[in-house]
C-alpha cells in the first residue's frame, strides 16, 4: 500500500523525526503539504480553485491553518485517484511515533470493504467492543459518536473519487470533523483497528501547527490540554468504559 505523509516545508524536524521511523520500517512514501497559515484568504482561495476548481472554501469558519490542513489531505487524496492503482492508501501525520507492525497493518488492510476509512490510531477513546469485525486478519472496532483527529488513516478509493469527483464541495468544518463523522452530509463509514499502529509523539503533538494561527476556543491550547488529561484520567477511563458496550 502507498503511504502519504502530511508534512509542510517548513517542518524540517517533524520530517525528519518521520523519515527515521519510516525508512527503519520499510515503508516509502510520498510527502504533501499546503501551508496556509500566513497567506491571505484571497490567496488561499485562488489556490484552491487551480487546483480543486469544486472546492467552495468558508474562510470565516476556518482559519487558513485548518484550510491548509484540508489542502494538504485533499492533495494525497488526488495522489490516490490519479497515480496509484490500488483499492486504497494510507494518509499519516507527521507528530506520531509508529508501531513496529505498522506495514504488515498496512498490508492487512488493503481492502476496506465495508469501509470508507479506517484509523490507524485515534485519541478518541469511544470504541465499541461489540461493533467489530476482521478485515486481513486485523481487528476493526466502529466507534459510537465521532473521532476528532486525523493522526492515520487508509482511505479507500471510492471514497476519495466521491469526494473528488463532486461539482461542488463546501468545506466548512475541519478535516477532523468532517473524517470522524461530526458532519451530516456526505459522512463517511469509519472504524478503528484494534490495536492501534501509531500513536501521537507526545512532545510534537503538544506543539500544534494550528492553535497559534487559529483563535476559536476550541482551538485554545488551555482546552485541549484539560481534554488530553480528561482522556488519561481515571475518571476518563470510568466514562469511556460505557462506550466499549454500546
Amino acid at each position: 500500500m502507498q503511504l502519504a505523509l502530511i508534512n509542510l516545508n517548513s517542518a524540517v524536524d517533524r520530517r525528519r523525526h518521520m523519515t527515521t521511523q519510516l525508512d527503519a520500517l520499510g515503508i516509502a512514501f510520498q510527502r504533501f503539504g499546503f501551508d496556509g497559515r500566513t497567506l491571505s484568504s484571497d490567496a488561499i482561495v485562488e489556490w484552491s480553485h487551480r487546483h480543486f476548481p469544486h472546492l467552495d472554501l468558508d474562510t470565516d469558519a476556518l482559519s487558513g491553518a485548518e484550510i491548509g490542513c484540508w489542502l494538504s489531505h485533499l492533495l494525497a487524496w488526488r495522489w490516490l485517484r490519479d497515480d496509484i492503482a490500488g483499492a486504497s492508501c494510507a494518509v499519516i501525520e507527521d507528530d506520531l511515533v509508529l508501531g513496529p507492525g505498522l506495514a504488515a497493518t498496512l498490508r492487512a488492510l488493503a481492502e476496506l470493504a465495508p469501509y470508507d476509512l479506517i484509523y490507524l490510531g485515534t485519541s478518541s477513546r469511544n470504541i465499541s467492543s461489540r461493533r467489530r469485525i476482521e478485515i486481513g486478519g486485523r481487528a476493526v472496532h466502529e466507534p459510537v459518536g465521532s473521532i476528532l483527529n486525523t493522526w492515520g488513516y487508509v482511505v479507500s478509493r471510492s471514497f476519495v473519487e466521491q469526494v473528488l469527483d463532486m461539482r461542488s464541495f463546501r468545506i466548512r468544518v475541519p478535516i477532523d470533523h468532517f473524517l470522524g463523522g461530526n458532519v451530516r452530509d456526505r459522512r463517511p463509514l469509519i472504524s478503528v483497528v484494534q490495536p492501534a499502529a501509531l500513536w501521537e509523539d507526545q512532545r510534537l503533538g503538544r506543539l500544534s501547527q494550528i492553535e497559534p494561527h487559529t483563535f476559536r476556543p476550541d482551538r485554545w491550547r488551555v482546552v485541549e490540554d484539560i481534554r488530553r488529561r480528561f482522556l488519561g484520567s481515571r475518571i476518563g477511563e470510568l466514562y469511556y468504559s460505557v462506550y466499549r458496550w454500546l
